[in-house]
């Protein structure tokens, strides 16, 4: 993920962000903020992931070959 998704989606999740932090007293808001958005990010990079396999990926090379190496042709 690029920098642009990522602060899309912490574009989406400033609402409840907002919310959470007018929980909190005035001194510990701005710190909390940092720290959210931090873990936010993190949890983003980490677990996030657009690469989905292909068909072949998904069953193995090994299986397919196993399956096609069984066919025979008339």
């Amino acid at each position: 993920m690029d920098e642009i998704d990522i602060l899309s989606i912490l574009k989406q999740l400033e609402p409840k962000l907002q919310c959470v932090l007018f929980q909190t007293t005035i001194d510990c808001r701005e710190d909390l903020e940092q720290d959210l958005i931090e873990r936010i990010i993190k949890v983003i990079q980490n677990n996030i992931n657009l690469e989905v396999p292909g068909f072949f990926d998904f069953i193995g090379e090994e299986l397919l070959l196993d399956y096609f190496g069984g066919l025979k042709r008339c």
